[in-house]
């Protein structure tokens, strides 16, 4: 074989080889480079509800909650003499996580015969340690139906005009361990007014926050602001401050507001109280909500 051609075919063949190695010991060095898995922060806020409203926390997977909420409340009237409260509102709900990311429920107020349901998802979790997003994003989307009336402002003749419903954007960031925040930009949407100078939609802004000052006890408030409010009504903001308890896979929460009712749509444009301890306007709540991970 001709010399010439012989040089020619051994540096093929060394080219090729060689190429192989470099690109073998290339896999072989990233075969050892470690995997970095995104790391967000866990437990902004401790429970589905913050106090009032719903937080931006959605449950793992499988999750199955029971809620039990309440309210008491005394009158005005000289005559009452009940033993702890004059008047109660009570509502139960079940809540589901389909994902890590998306959970849904319904509830039922055994006083006031409104039925809610609602979903949210996790749009956007914070990360940590400076990486991935400063805040986290969650959307909800309620919807109530009420089978009594309700401060008489929406029309009744049929079943849609029954209806309300909220949409939020849920914005929080866990500023440290024990601090937390969240700014809640709310659209309602009531589909009946009896007065015609009620807006059948109104727009309005939460603030929250969460103080972690124990190991399972916090501080929580909540404050919403109405920016059209009612024409045939008077309404305040809806407020509220408490205490979050978590005991293993029970959270109570105990606090101090300004409405009696559940639902985004009832306590947020139509609290009819001011926040003070005048006779018929200091409301206490108590919530229990049972954890079962399936």
């Amino acid at each position: 074989m001709n010399n010439k051609v012989l040089h020619y075919i051994l540096a093929l063949v060394s080219l090729v080889y060689g190429q192989d190695l470099v690109a073998q010991d290339l896999l072989t060095l990233l075969d050892k480079e470690p995997i970095v898995q995104p790391e967000f922060t866990l437990s902004t806020f401790k429970g589905n509800r913050l106090s009032l409203g719903h937080s931006v926390e959605t449950r793992k997977k499988g999750a199955l909650e029971f809620t039990f909420m309440s309210r008491y409340w005394n009158t005005t009237q000289e005559n009452s003499n009940s033993f702890i409260a004059d008047r109660v509102s009570t509502r139960l709900g079940a809540d589901y996580a389909i994902t890590d990311r998306f959970t849904t429920g319904v509830g039922f107020g055994l006083s006031n015969g409104i039925v809610d349901g609602y979903a949210k998802y996790r749009i956007l979790r914070q990360g940590i340690n400076n990486n991935g997003s400063p805040i986290g994003i969650t959307g909800l989307q309620t919807a109530t139906y009420r089978s009594e009336s309700f401060n008489n402002i929406e029309e009744r003749d049929d079943f849609f005009q029954k209806t309300a419903f909220t949409t939020q954007l849920l914005i929080a960031r866990k500023i440290t361990q024990d601090f937390s925040l969240q700014l809640s930009p709310t659209f309602v949407y009531r589909s009946s007014s009896r007065n015609i100078n009620d807006d059948n939609t109104q727009f309005a802004v939460g603030f929250g926050g969460r103080y972690k000052v124990a190991h399972h006890v916090s501080i929580v408030s909540e404050y919403y602001y109405v920016a059209n409010e009612l024409e045939s009504i008077e309404t305040f903001g809806a407020f509220a401050l408490g205490v979050n308890w978590s005991v293993r896979h029970i959270l109570l929460q105990f606090s101090m507001t300004n409405n009696p009712t559940f639902t985004e749509d009832s306590f947020i444009t139509q609290t009819r109280k001011n926040f003070n301890f005048r006779d018929g306007n200091f409301f206490f709540g108590f919530n229990a909500t049972y954890f079962l991970q399936l």
